[in-house]
């Protein structure tokens, strides 16, 4: 039931990423030479809509701008209503078809124009003196930013300790022969980890040291036993070693094996950079 709760989580989330990824972004331009303007309230925003000025064009700075959505709207009902733009003395007509009315508006569909490379400015011509219009640079849609992952990620353990140590406490935790510690180091960090052995007996405690499923390092300890650091319920704690960790570049990941018969007790620790 977990792993289904999970899988529905996943593509969720992946189906919420591609939509972020695909929806587009708008920044109003404003006009050169506006006339008379009229304020348009929809879902996608409340802008002023402009008409030119009386047989003049409406002139728009297109400076470092690629691609623009042209929206308008007319205070009445007009048989073949269009606009033409002017890019480069090049004279170009677009037919407007009708989105909704809203009101009083007719609503038309939005024009998408292409601009062409190093195009300082063009100008946009609609005889009807109904029409208002308002210009949006399109933006490439904005990348999602990347979550960080954490630095250090616990896969498996065999549970956790507290171990006291004058008046502080430390959590560890334990692996034994048939559950070995597993985590993974992130973002290039490097980390030590502080190993101690349980002993009930005179055979040496020995773990195997693995990165990226490779042994490293076989490690032995003493049998020498400390009186400084406790743990409730476990007697006869060893002397710990400190285990520095093969260099992480990006991501690695790390596992320690028990090699013997013995409870060992780990606390991993990042190093500063």
């Amino acid at each position: 039931m977990q792993k289904h709760i999970i899988s529905v989580l996943l593509i969720i989330l992946g189906i919420n990423l591609l939509f972020s990824q695909a929806v587009n972004r708008y920044k109003v331009l404003p006009f050169d030479n506006p006339g008379t303007k009229r304020l348009l309230q929809t879902e996608a925003g409340n802008y002023y809509y402009y008409r030119s000025l009386p047989e003049r064009a409406l002139i728009l700075n297109t400076t470092g701008v690629e691609k623009i959505e042209l929206r308008s709207f007319s205070k009445e009902a007009i048989r073949k209503p269009e606009i033409v733009t002017v890019i480069n003395k090049e004279q170009k007509t677009y037919p407007l078809s009708l989105k909704e009315k809203k009101g009083d508006y007719y609503i038309y569909q939005p024009i998408i124009i292409d601009i062409p490379e190093n195009t300082k400015d063009i100008q946009i011509i609609c005889y009807d003196r109904s029409t208002y219009m308002r210009a949006f640079s399109i933006l490439p849609p904005k990348q999602p930013t990347a979550t960080k992952q954490p630095n250090i990620v616990i896969k498996a353990h065999s549970g956790t300790v507290s171990v006291q140590h004058n008046s502080s406490n430390s959590d560890y935790y334990t692996f034994l022969p048939n559950q070995p510690f597993k985590f993974t180091l992130h973002n290039g960090r490097n980390a030590y980890v502080y190993v101690r052995p349980r002993l009930l007996d005179r055979s040496i405690p020995k773990l195997g040291l693995y990165a990226n499923g490779d042994l490293v390092e076989v490690i032995e300890f003493t049998l020498k036993r400390t009186t400084k650091y406790r743990s409730q319920g476990i007697s006869s704690l060893g002397i710990a070693k400190k285990i520095v960790l093969p260099d992480n570049e990006q991501s690695t990941d790390y596992e320690l094996r028990a090699l013997s018969e013995h409870l060992f007790l780990a606390k991993p620790v990042i190093m500063k950079k």
